[in-house]
């Protein structure tokens, strides 16, 4: 063979080499996994437990396994607040975490704890699927480093207590109700005569059991997974707030992904979202029901037009305070 054959053949065989490291070099980084975890505080199985899980499962299918993200429900990585603070830090990936909870490090969530903001579901998902909801993920990003990828429903929310029925405002006079940290669930709690007491979720059993606490507010399926029923038998339909549960993302995460790769949390995080206002829905009824017929709840049906007339001045109150007038023109004009 001639020299120059033997060159050419030496020359072939590098590029060969070379392609073929190419390749391995990009398999091996398409082949990357990562895992992530996500937080939330309530229980294992419970429709926000569930939503979390479709979610997580249809990231992992849509990136053919490369992402995976590990669920902690039952506050296992801290209450919601810290859980945010850990988005923040970037010590923590994925949270579910009530607005009320997010408002305290970033202000536009404020709003969404006054009473009676919605109208009805299609009010609560045009709200949140339109262009508000994208001015909100716009606002977590630039007060606290992190994304709002979707928004999950508590659907409506009742007072329950241990001491007695409530029909009226007057009914709530020197009951002392647990409310959640934003400044507009205690400004509530105020306005309808009750005593507002901030306390984290993790210690409202307890906290009931002790008398600390006279009662507190939550959708029914909560109530019941949680089983609050059983220090407090009255329950009264306020439906005084519909709770926005965002579906909260670290951008620090977030930017570490392949850029393929991020879209995607964003569109699966809005399908899972759909796909627990409507879960949630229906298990809000059959829990009341079943803590009706099984555990002997008695609810009782307030006068809702004084509770609304009462209510809804807290709406113009908290955007005046907060500046957040353009937000609340927003959400009423996204009504059905």
């Amino acid at each position: 063979m001639s020299k120059c054959s033997k060159g050419l053949g030496r020359l072939v065989l590098a590029l060969i080499l070379a392609m073929t490291l190419c390749l391995l070099s990009g398999v091996s980084a398409d082949a990357k996994e990562y895992v992530l975890k996500l937080g939330h505080d309530q229980t294992v199985n419970h429709p926000y437990d569930l939503g979390c899980k479709k979610f997580a499962e249809n990231v992992e299918a849509r990136t053919n396994g490369a992402i995976k993200i590990k669920i902690y429900p039952s506050a296992q990585l801290g209450d919601s607040a810290e859980q945010v603070e850990g988005l923040h830090m970037g010590t923590l990936d994925l949270s579910l975490a009530a607005f009320s909870h997010a408002s305290a490090f970033i202000r536009e969530l404020t709003m969404f704890g006054a009473p009676f903001m919605f109208v009805n579901d299609q009010h609560f998902a045009n709200v949140f699927d339109g262009d508000v909801g994208k001015i909100l993920d716009q606002a977590c990003q630039k007060r606290y480093e992190v994304r709002l990828l979707s928004t999950f429903t508590s659907g409506y929310r009742y007072l329950f207590n241990r001491k007695r029925h409530v029909f009226h405002e007057k009914d709530l006079v020197g009951l002392k109700v647990r409310v959640m940290g934003g400044e507009a669930d205690a400004l509530t709690w105020k306005v309808f005569g009750a005593i507002p007491a901030p306390m984290p979720y993790s210690e409202v059993y307890s906290a009931l059991q002790a008398g600390v606490i006279d009662g507190a507010e939550n959708e029914p399926v909560s109530v019941l997974a949680n089983k609050f029923y059983e220090t407090c038998p009255h329950f009264a339909q306020t439906k005084h707030l519909v709770l926005p549960m965002g579906l909260f993302m670290s951008t620090k995460t977030l930017e570490k992904l392949p850029e393929k790769f991020q879209q995607i949390f964003f569109e699966e995080g809005q399908k899972a979202a759909v796909w627990e206002r409507e879960f949630i829905t229906k298990k809000n009824k059959v829990a009341l029901d079943h803590m009706i017929s099984k555990y002997g709840v008695m609810v009782t049906l307030v006068d809702e037009a004084a509770f609304i007339e009462k209510g809804k001045p807290i709406q113009e109150m908290v955007a005046k305070k907060f500046s957040l007038e353009n937000l609340l023109e927003g959400i009423r004009a996204a009504t059905p």
